[in-house]
Order: structure tokens, then sequence, then C-alpha cells
């Protein structure tokens, strides 16, 4: 599974959830094993953060082209929104200011 984590500062697995999605600075793309390990951490600086407009839409496209399977963060756009659930990438709200490492868990939790 392939998981961004829309986040203000790239600290890896210590980031914490942005406060907006697609303004949010970087995203954290987190790569886990069929058994839930971290196989691979990646931070990107998110093209959507200083849009003048359409920044969701800019976010949700470059995670479309990084191939994740979900999108974390505080809250999505409806136009974000529509084009990650239209292709099948998950949306999953987590608390502005929630650790990199609780979400991960929480996710794990779940889909594991």
């Amino acid at each position: 599974m392939r998981i961004a984590f829309a986040v203000d500062k790239p600290k890896g697995l210590d980031s914490t959830i942005a406060g907006r999605f697609g303004r949010a600075e970087y995203f954290v793309i987190v790569d886990l094993d069929e058994n839930g390990g971290v196989v691979k951490v990646e931070e990107f600086r998110n093209p959507g953060a200083e849009s003048g407009s359409g920044a969701g839409v800019k976010s949700a496209q470059f995670l479309v082209d990084k191939k994740v399977d979900a999108a974390v963060g505080p809250s999505f756009g409806p136009n974000a929104s529509a084009i990650l659930t239209e292709l099948g990438i998950k949306t999953i709200s987590m608390a502005p200011g929630t650790p990199l490492k609780e979400a991960l868990e929480r996710i794990k939790d779940i889909h594991t």
C-alpha cells in the first residue's frame, strides 16, 4: 500500500498532518509491505501549495501521478475529493497536528 500524508514540514515519519490538504507544503509518501511494515518513505514538495487557485486539484493530480492508494489530510475539498475518489484513491481524514506515526498506525489497524 502506498499512502500520501499532507504535512507542513518534511520530517519523514516524525511529520504531523497539515492544516489544509491542497495547500500543505509537502507530502510524505509511505510504502507499506503486505504485513504493514514500512518499506520506503519519500518527501515531496506539494505543487499545489503556492497555487493561486485550484490547489486541491493540483495536489490531487500530483498524488495520482505518484500512484498512491490513499491520501491522508485534515479534510478534502470537493474537487480534490472527486478526482481522488474517481481514480480509486481512498481519502482518509485526520485532525491537523496528528503525528504521522499515529495516523499510520490507525490506518494499518483498519487496512491490514
